[in-house]
């Protein structure tokens, strides 16, 4: 078989589409293979929350970007003291909020004198100035139902929380905020109680 110059010619631009078409596959493929890994990733190890309000003050700005750790509460409860991102029960337009866990499931909570008391307890809140103090519109003096959390942001005269609207269900929560990457780097503390 004799191959003249115009057969090579379609033999070599039939191998150039054969090659194109299969960089083509596998690109397509990896960018399938890491959407389904992102979108894993996002559903059920780590998600990320913009705070956007002055409710976390001093502890947290607006515009502050927080890795938040979903798996965690996949296998453990919520703890007190934990900045949370959560979906206010509510808002129609799903926003994430963060406010920090303060009652628990069973708790006895009541704000008085200024201050949280758990079970009798005065709270010790390290994570808000020493001359702050809690107050509410309304009285707030009862037991915490099961799977529910009493929630509050750390500037208290500025946030809208469980003191307005009530108790938040487990299955608002989203996850513990874990990680502040931008516009500075740490790692959010755990609080032991």
């Amino acid at each position: 078989m004799n191959l003249g110059p115009q057969s090579m010619l379609n033999e070599q631009s039939k191998q150039r589409i054969l090659y194109g078409t299969g960089c083509a596959f596998e690109l397509t493929k990896w960018i399938i293979v890491i959407v389904i890994i992102v979108t894993l990733i996002h559903f059920f190890v780590a998600t990320i929350a913009i705070v956007d309000g002055a409710s976390m003050e001093p502890n947290y700005h607006t515009g502050d970007y927080i890795l938040v750790n979903r798996f965690q509460y996949i296998f453990e409860k919520p703890q007190r003291g934990e900045p949370v991102v959560l979906k206010f029960p509510g808002d129609p337009e799903h926003k994430k909020y963060i406010k920090r866990v303060i009652g628990m499931p069973g708790e006895h909570i009541e704000i008085k004198n200024g201050a949280v008391y758990i079970n009798n307890l005065k709270l010790a809140e390290p994570y808000i100035p020493s001359t702050v103090t809690t107050s509410s519109d309304r009285k707030i003096d009862f037991v915490i139902k099961p799977d529910e959390y009493f929630l509050i942001g750390d500037n208290r005269l500025n946030s809208s929380d469980s003191r307005t609207w009530g108790t938040a269900s487990r299955r608002f929560l989203i996850g513990r905020a874990w990680v502040q990457f931008w516009p500075k780097w740490r790692i959010i503390q755990e609080l032991k109680y």
